[in-house]
Order: structure tokens, then C-alpha cells, then sequence
């Protein structure tokens, strides 16, 4: 199953919730890159985005409208406490669909993974002119079907 590069408007099953692909933002950091999609929950119409790399985990994330968090090793969120475990640079190397970005856009981003939970993820992300925090839980690539 190739997740790294799926189509607009196909449709996946991630953990028996059916999705539909709106978007495809492709991301390089030195010799390594990310796909990032932004999917439609088809039954509830609320969007997410799958974050897949090249391992055997992808990290499905909803987006949050909390405004600020302080950048640092750990910060608490929602009573959980949170630890950094992975932060760069991206920029946007090639994308398709609807989005607000541009090629070579760079966003600076912060990962963290809950100390309670390991396999839930705070990600927040540095644009040029927005910051955007989203919440996401690691799936396995076996929980996502096409």
C-alpha cells in the first residue's frame, strides 16, 4: 500500500471511519519528506489531516482552536503533560487540491507526544503568517485501507 501517494477525492478507511482526500502537500527537510493529506470524515464532514512518512506509523490529526502555547521542552494541554520530541523545518516541495500554501513555503513545526498516552501527538506548526495547533493520534499503517 503506497500512502505516500494517494489521490484527490480517493476515498480510505482509517480505523473503520471512511474518508475522502481533498489535498496533498508534499514536504522535504534535508534528505527526508512527508506527505501531508487533508481528508473529509465523510459521515461527519469534519476535516483532519494524515501525516505519513516513510515508517511503518501515519499521525491523523484535528486541527484545534486554541490560539497560543508556549514553545518548550514540556508544556501541559488539556491536563496532559506533553514532551518535544521532534521539531525542523519543512518546506513545501509539491502539493495538489484546494490550499493555502505555496511551493517552497517554509513552516517551522514543534511535535510532542503525551507522557500518559504515546500514542497521542501535539503538533504545532509556524507559518510565515499563522501558527496552527492540531491534535493527532499515531495510526498504524494496517488501520488505514484503501
Amino acid at each position: 500500500m503506497d500512502l505516500l501517494n494517494l489521490e484527490e477525492n480517493q476515498q480510505i478507511t482509517i480505523e473503520k471511519e471512511k474518508y475522502k482526500i481533498l489535498n496533498r502537500i508534499e514536504y522535504t527537510e534535508k534528505s527526508s519528506y512527508w506527505v501531508e493529506y487533508k481528508l473529509q470524515n465523510i459521515q461527519t464532514s469534519k476535516y483532519y489531516y494524515l501525516n505519513v512518512e516513510l515508517s511503518s506509523e501515519a499521525i491523523l490529526y484535528e486541527t484545534i482552536n486554541q490560539t497560543k502555547i508556549d514553545l518548550k521542552m514540556n508544556i501541559k494541554f488539556q491536563n496532559e503533560e506533553f514532551e518535544l520530541f521532534e521539531k525542523g523545518t519543512g518546506k513545501v516541495k509539491t502539493y495538489y487540491g484546494m490550499t493555502d500554501v505555496c511551493l517552497n513555503d517554509e513552516v517551522n513545526y514543534y511535535e510532542y507526544k503525551s507522557k500518559e498516552n504515546l500514542q497521542k501527538v501535539l503538533s504545532i506548526e509556524k507559518w510565515k503568517d499563522k501558527t496552527q495547533i492540531s491534535i493527532g493520534k499515531i495510526i498504524s499503517f494496517s488501520k488505514i485501507k484503501l
